[in-house]
């Protein structure tokens, strides 16, 4: 029977991955300063997860900003300019979709491990 950490410890010592050790010894820690604990990782990754599709999301407007605005007005903006921002666009999405399948893929793998 397996048992979870989880579950025998209180829910106030547990927050995310970040589990808090408690030292018996002084020894135990061969005169090695505890490091400070920062944010939990899984904040950070999702505030870096949620920055870089705020980027994804920064270029498509602007590719399209761009696009309309030659549309409207050919000589404001050149062509080479608008289809740079429409390929970096495109680039970036194609790289954010693969590696959202990726992690799906990931995920649904780790899950089917019995």
């Amino acid at each position: 029977m397996q048992v979870s950490p989880f579950r025998i410890l209180p829910q106030n010592m547990v927050r995310g991955d970040i589990i808090p050790l408690q030292v018996s010894r002084e020894g135990h820690h061969n005169g090695v300063p505890e490091a400070p604990v920062h944010e939990s990782a899984a904040v950070n990754f999702a505030d870096a997860l949620n920055r870089a599709l705020q980027k994804v999301n920064d270029q498509q407007v602007e590719a399209e900003r761009l696009n309309i605005q030659m549309v409207a007005d050919p000589g404001s903006v050149e062509a080479h300019t608008v289809m740079i921002a429409a390929e970096k666009a495109r680039i970036s999405l194609t790289f954010a979709k693969t590696i959202s399948d990726l992690a799906i893929r990931t995920y649904r793998e780790l899950s089917n491990l019995r």
